[in-house]
């Protein structure tokens, strides 16, 4: 293709794609686009960037994620595939070339372990081919602590704008410590939505025991653990033999793993840590009192063996049959399923008969100002810049101008036609999705994972116990160990 049709075949892609976006009501940050930019009568591509020519430049940008639905997809795909997302990423980056004349690929490295020794590796011996590496959020804090990475708020020669709403701002405040940010996420990636907690229902179910529509429950700030937890109780029926088990007939209210109690006390917007707003620096408020009221609320509800069903009451987490529990929920016998976003494009969702809805995870009470979903701390996705990058001026530009793009590329792919219209089949789904996405949250604590304190919560249930107190001080000054040695590193690091 000549490069003249070329740019006019992008420039009408970019007009197609940008015209779903205007005409869906968005109000969340991931699928507004910053108008004030995009109509400015600029005719540069990324008009805050300016002209630049960086002609026979590679962004490498080392990873992992792969095999992941959008792994492959969402950085540098290799050719058109009919995929949406993938076509809107592989579009994008022939613009920024035939545009800016570099180039974009990718290394992956599957393992988590694999991709930190890599670096570790590649470091010692100066022989980076990459500058930028894009992981799981919890693989980057380990690589942070260990000081491979820039501090991206002081970034020397950096063009990245992070106070963009290209870049998810909310969640890069929950991501700073000690106002210093170590990694970043936002529209240039799409596994970072992927892994977003969400709870998905059986509307026929809600129908058949005359339940009020979640939806309007959503929207009326009435959508709570209390009003969950009812439903819940209202649904679960036993198939006739006396007992609630994963191999017969009974329905279930709730089926989920034992870390998404986590999930669901981070819900009630209580974060393992919370945050001193003057230094930025984290502090354990697992004792806090609503943070223990909410614990207790979901503890209850887990722990109602005859109502809900989580894996590990039944199998090892990596048992071959570990998903007979969730499968309840596909094969139409429970009512809710704790879940992420991901779980819409498994083979499973998608090959079951069942209608299904999605709700943001339930809110402690009424009075809880907004719903507040958490992102999946091991694969939720995000990139840093190394501290020995060798261009960091063109490797900024590069990944900057991504984000740009793909703010009115690739997210409305992703969010509109793949989730929106592919995956369910109402308006009203599309509404909890903004609602999602707008109100997403990230906990520190389980980021660094101090004291292995992402198991905390999991251990409660398996104890049995719900005495959280007793429980967290015998862990407190383990815990604090870990953290302040944590911040000691970051602040030793010199930038």
């Amino acid at each position: 293709m000549k490069k003249f049709n070329l740019k006019l075949f992008s420039i009408l892609l970019l007009l197609s794609l940008l015209l779903p976006s205007l005409l869906v009501s968005c109000v969340i940050d991931k699928t507004q686009s910053d108008l004030s930019i995009t109509t400015s009568g600029s005719d540069l591509l990324v008009p805050h960037l300016g002209k630049a020519d960086y002609s026979g430049k590679t962004l490498t940008i080392l990873a992992t994620h792969q095999n992941s639905t959008y792994g492959e997809a969402q950085i540098a795909p290799l050719e058109l595939t009919s995929e949406p997302v993938n076509d809107a990423v592989y579009e994008r980056n022939q613009l920024l070339k035939q545009e800016y004349g570099f180039n974009i690929t990718c290394i992956y490295n599957e393992g988590f372990d694999k991709l930190e020794e890599q670096v570790r590796t590649d470091t010692a011996a100066n022989s980076n081919s990459y500058d930028i590496v894009a992981s799981g959020a919890m693989t980057l804090a380990m690589l942070t602590k260990e000081g491979y990475f820039y501090d991206l708020k002081t970034l020397p020669n950096s063009n990245l704008q992070l106070d963009k709403d290209w870049w998810d701002t909310y969640l890069i405040d929950d991501l700073s410590i000690g106002h210093k940010l170590y990694f970043a996420t936002g529209d240039i990636f799409v596994n970072d939505d992927e892994y977003t907690s969400v709870t998905y229902f059986n509307k026929k179910i809600i129908e058949d025991n005359q339940l009020d529509n979640p939806y309007d429950l959503v929207k009326k700030g009435e959508w709570t653990l209390d009003v969950m937890y009812e439903m819940i109780k209202t649904a679960a029926k036993d198939d006739g033999d006396g007992t609630m088990n994963v191999s017969g007939g009974d329905v279930w209210g709730m089926v989920t793993d034992a870390f998404d109690c986590y999930k669901y006390v981070v819900g009630c917007n209580n974060p393992q840590v919370y945050k001193n707003e003057a230094t930025d620096l984290p502090y354990l408020a697992m004792t806090e009192p609503q943070a223990i009221s909410s614990f207790e609320k979901v503890f209850d509800m887990f722990m109602d063996r005859s109502r809900v069903a989580f894996t590990e009451q039944y199998y090892a987490w990596n048992h071959p049959e570990a998903g007979t529990v969730k499968d309840y929920f596909y094969n139409g016998k429970a009512l809710f399923f704790a879940g992420r976003i991901d779980a819409v494009s498994s083979e499973k969702m998608k090959t079951s008969t069942i209608k299904y809805g999605i709700l943001p995870v339930p809110k402690y009470n009424e009075e809880q100002v907004r719903y507040t979903s958490v992102v999946d701390p091991y694969h939720f996705f995000c990139l840093s810049v190394l501290n020995n990058a060798k261009d960091i001026e063109f490797s900024t530009f590069a990944i900057e101008s991504m984000a740009y793009l793909s703010k009115q590329m690739v997210t409305p792919e992703y969010y509109n036609r793949t989730l929106q219209l592919k995956r369910f089949d109402d308006q009203d789904s599309s509404e909890m999705l903004d609602i999602i996405f707008s109100n997403r949250i990230v906990d520190l604590s389980i980021v660094f994972n101090w004291d292995d304190c992402i198991q905390y919560y999991n251990k409660m249930l398996f104890s049995n116990s719900k005495d959280i107190i007793s429980f967290i001080d015998a862990r407190r000054d383990a815990f604090n160990t870990e953290m302040n040695a944590t911040l000691e590193a970051i602040n030793a690091l010199k930038q």
